[in-house]
Parts: structure tokens; C-alpha cells; sequence
């Protein structure tokens, strides 16, 4: 839970861990979340024909199904449809750990339910993967084949990607130059918009232009005003997180080490090959 993605920017690093992601999406981020084993009446009565329940059989149950008035049920699966089709989600054929199902039950225990572990832990699973795939077919022995211009790499992120985003509009260069903040607004989701149609290149020129002279090491800390929130206060009053002193390991999964500035030089090699 507590380890950190870092990226790097320009000459330096920036940190995209739990305390970001918690000040970006306001989500709940301490607390356990360990659920029991329990049968969940949702499943009984509206899923029994099934051997799993993905967010596409939430979908087609919410607009086929009828709730004889029963609104309650109706909001408690409306509410599992939310969460994994923003916070934790994935591709709409994932089956859905039934566990959510009998928490769905106590809507008091699933409004208290610490979502945002599960969602930091998703996206920083995902995105860890994919940096692991790319060490790996740097390794590979290569086949000889002509690649055409217009061949691209893409990747799928699961859990709440957006909230890497928003991290990346609070980079002091592209706050300056791609987007506009609402200061008044609480929660750094909330907080901005593009100011134009922003392309990739430009960015990539900006960093290269300007990066050098204007990014330090990049950590992300609550306001005064942050800090009275209940939800960002616990997170970062229990593991409040320092200035790092060193770089990151190597490894695309952060742990904690003793790792010198030639091993992350090494680390950036192999991922470029």
C-alpha cells in the first residue's frame, strides 16, 4: 500500500504514491480491506443463473430487471456499477469479487469501505505490469522485422487512471502552460481543466525545453486546508511522507532498498534498451 511509482522528469524524479492519489480523488485510503467470506442476497435474487458477475451483468440486470419497488436494491447494485466502472475499473467481461456483493448489503459499511486502497493498489499493480513487459521484450531476442511507421503500443489501465492525469497537470510546466486551476475547489480532481486541446508532442517539446530548468523533485503535500479534511488527515498524520533522499529502485515494483543513483541509471537503460 505505502510504496511509491516514480517517474522520472527530465534530469529528475517525481512520486506518484497513496498520498497523491488520496489527495487527488479525496478517495478513503486507510482502513482494512479484509472482507468475510458471506453469502450476499443480490446474488441469490437477481444472479443465480450465474457462475460469476462482471459490470456488463450489472449493466443488463440495472435495465431488464424489475426491483418491485424495492429501491434499495436498486441503489446498492447502482452503486457496484460505480465503483467498478470508475474507481476500480477494468475491462466490463471482469468477474467481480462476490465479497462486494455482501458489502453491498450494509450500505453504511460500503459508504466507510476504504475504496481508495483497493483503486491506488489497482492502477499501481497495472501500471507496474506494464513497465515489466516492456523490461521483458527489451530482453527477448529481437526478430528481424520491418516495424511500420504507423505501428503504436498501447496499454490498458485498470482501477482509476484518471487520477495519474490529474497528477500530471499539477507538474508545475504543464500547469503553466496546458491547463487552468479553479483554487477555490477542494479536491486536486476537481481543481482543473485543459485550456486547450493538448497533443503529446508539445508536452514532450515543453519538458525538453524547459524541464531542466524549472522541475525539482516532484511530491505532492496537503494545504492547510487539505489537512482539516477527514479523509486526507488520517492517511498522511499516520505515514506522513518525507522528501525522498534517494532515487527509486531497481525495479519497476517500488521496495524499500539502498539503491545508488548508478542503479537507477541502470534501471532507465534497461527500459530504453
Amino acid at each position: 500500500m505505502g510504496d511509491a511509482l516514480w517517474f522520472e522528469l527530465c534530469d529528475d524524479l517525481g512520486r506518484f504514491s497513496i498520498h497523491e492519489f488520496c489527495l487527488i480523488t479525496g478517495l478513503k485510503c486507510v482502513g482494512s480491506t479484509h472482507l468475510p467470506v458471506i453469502e450476499s442476497r443480490l446474488i441469490s435474487r437477481y444472479f443465480s443463473t450465474l457462475k460469476g458477475v462482471s459490470r456488463e451483468n450489472l449493466e443488463l440486470q440495472m435495465s431488464n430487471a424489475k426491483f418491485d419497488n424495492d429501491d434499495d436494491d436498486a441503489v446498492k447494485l447502482s452503486l457496484l456499477y460505480i465503483m467498478f466502472s470508475i474507481p476500480l475499473s477494468n475491462a466490463s467481461a471482469v468477474k467481480i469479487d462476490l465479497k462486494f456483493f455482501a458489502l453491498a448489503n450494509d450500505l453504511d459499511a460500503f459508504n466507510d469501505f476504504p475504496w481508495g486502497i483497493l483503486s491506488w493498489e489497482t492502477i499501481r499493480g497495472a501500471i507496474c505490469h506494464v513497465v515489466d513487459n516492456r523490461i521483458s521484450s527489451k530482453r527477448r531476442p529481437k526478430k528481424k522485422k520491418k516495424k511500420k511507421k504507423t505501428d503504436k503500443v498501447h496499454y490498458s489501465i485498470p482501477g482509476f487512471p484518471h487520477a495519474l492525469l490529474v497528477w500530471a497537470f499539477e507538474l508545475p510546466l504543464i500547469a503553466s502552460k496546458f491547463t487552468i486551476k479553479y483554487e477555490q475547489a477542494i479536491l486536486c480532481m476537481r481543481s482543473w481543466t485543459t485550456a486547450k486541446n493538448v497533443k503529446f508532442d508539445d508536452v514532450v517539446v515543453t519538458f525538453a525545453a524547459d524541464g531542466e530548468s524549472q522541475l525539482k523533485r516532484f511530491v505532492l503535500m496537503p494545504t492547510e486546508e487539505e489537512l482539516r479534511k477527514p479523509w486526507v488527515a488520517r492517511p498522511f498524520l499516520k505515514n506522513q511522507p518525507a522528501m525522498p533522499q534517494l532515487p527509486p529502485p531497481k525495479s519497476s515494483v517500488p521496495q524499500q532498498s539502498m539503491d545508488t543513483n548508478s542503479e537507477w541509471r541502470e534501471f532507465q537503460t534497461e527500459i530504453r534498451g
